[in-house]
């Protein structure tokens, strides 16, 4: 007979996924920001705006 109070055999293995999801979630948030991040600061260098900040004329 198997005590009540003991957490069941499942019980790690549900944890380990768990963690897993949250860990490949918040690689996927991460990822996907800095790609985004890349991907505006791309479209800011052909713009010709340098760090997002309009160019002022050379005098």
């Amino acid at each position: 007979m198997t005590d009540p109070r003991l957490p069941s055999r499942r019980a790690p293995r549900v944890l380990a996924i768990l963690a897993l999801f949250v860990a490949a979630m918040w690689i996927i948030v991460f990822v996907g920001e800095n790609v985004a991040s890349h991907h505006s600061l791309e479209r800011q260098r052909r713009a010709g705006e340098p760090g997002g900040a309009p160019r002022r004329p050379q005098p």
